[in-house]
């Protein structure tokens, strides 16, 4: 009996099929990794394509209500200009520098703004040192520190090198490692007293709201100062001064006479006829956007105002209702229809 042998070409036709398939299952897993890769790929794209649309919108609406704010201010340079009507109706109407908060909309955005008088703030360049170390005690500094501030400012814009008692000139400012050196001059904008020896940043953005350089005052202008600064003068009674605000305040909004000043202070003053303007605006996507500036029509040439200050406005810096916060109807608080 002789054995039946297999030819080695029968045993590799039967194993073909089963290595075909093999294949293509790491065909089909190849393919599937593929589609999932570029799905992956396709979902970034997308992802960072909707970021950067969000982002370009957003910058749009930034640009727009900065723009809107920037013309804020214009139309209350523009409103301040005209004169007086001699109706006492339309008079009461009229936009003026009394810190009254104007409120209209415009292309989908709310906007309020509003002009005080520059003495509404504390003049750091010619307020007294009493008033000026008042201001630093609030903001935080120690006894001892806010005499040393206020002695370093008043060295700092005197004319002369020579030092008062704990006070700082140029000397004093190169032993501690500062660039910027005394001026001996006045301050030209708040910013600088950034530079003055003793003031450290945490102090000065706690001060800063408290100064301008614009009213050339030595004191404060009571009918236009806020509770902030008016609690600052030494010996007025932040309760009595809050109901009195409220009540000139109210009265400045219905176009009444303000109501008399129910005490006196040595720190109360006048100043010059320095503005400043404070716009505010909010998107319908909340986006919002601030300008602040300061200006002054007097000796202006050809009409045109003066302009000492143009920046963008700090929160802190917001005078009452010009804060853009909406309500429950979408209206900004405190503030008046213009």
């Amino acid at each position: 009996m002789t054995k039946r042998s297999v030819k080695p070409s029968s045993r590799c036709d039967a194993a073909r099929p089963a290595l075909r398939d093999s294949q293509q299952g790491m065909a089909l897993i190849m393919v599937l990794g593929l589609v999932i890769f570029l799905s992956i790929v396709a979902l970034s794209f997308s992802e960072n394509q909707r970021l950067s649309t969000r982002i370009t919108d957003n910058t749009v609406q930034s640009a727009m209500a900065q723009a809107a704010a920037d013309g804020a201010v214009q139309r209350m340079v523009f409103e301040l200009s005209r004169p007086r009507s001699p109706d006492a109706q339309i008079a009461q109407m009229q936009w003026k520098s009394n810190g009254v908060v104007h409120e209209y909309a415009e292309n989908g955005m709310q906007i309020a703004v509003s002009a005080r008088n520059e003495a509404a703030k504390i003049d750091l360049n010619f307020a007294a040192e009493a008033l000026l170390k008042q201001v630093f005690l609030r903001g935080g500094a120690a006894d001892d520190e806010a005499t040393a501030i206020v002695a370093a400012i008043k060295d700092w814009t005197d004319a002369d090198n020579l030092k008062r008692p704990n006070g700082a000139e140029a000397d004093d400012y190169r032993t501690a490692g500062k660039k910027v050196l005394p001026s001996n001059d006045f301050f030209m904008a708040i910013e600088e007293l950034q530079n003055v020896l003793g003031v450290t940043p945490k102090l000065y953005n706690a001060v800063a709201p408290y100064f301008t350089v614009q009213s050339r005052s030595p004191g404060v202008d009571p009918q236009s100062a806020s509770l902030m600064v008016m609690s600052a003068l030494p010996g007025i009674d932040a309760g009595v001064a809050a109901t009195w605000i409220e009540q000139r305040d109210q009265a400045l909004r219905d176009g009444l006479t303000v109501p008399p000043l129910p005490f006196s202070n040595p720190y109360f003053a006048t100043g010059l006829t320095a503005t400043r303007i404070r716009a505010d605006v909010i998107t319908a996507t909340g986006i919002r956007a601030s300008r602040e500036a300061s200006i002054r029509t007097s000796g202006a040439q050809r009409g045109r105002p003066q302009y000492f200050l143009w920046q963008r406005g700090l929160p802190a810096d917001a005078q009452g209702g010009a804060r853009p916060e909406t309500d429950a109807n979408g209206a900004m608080p405190g503030a008046t229809r213009g």
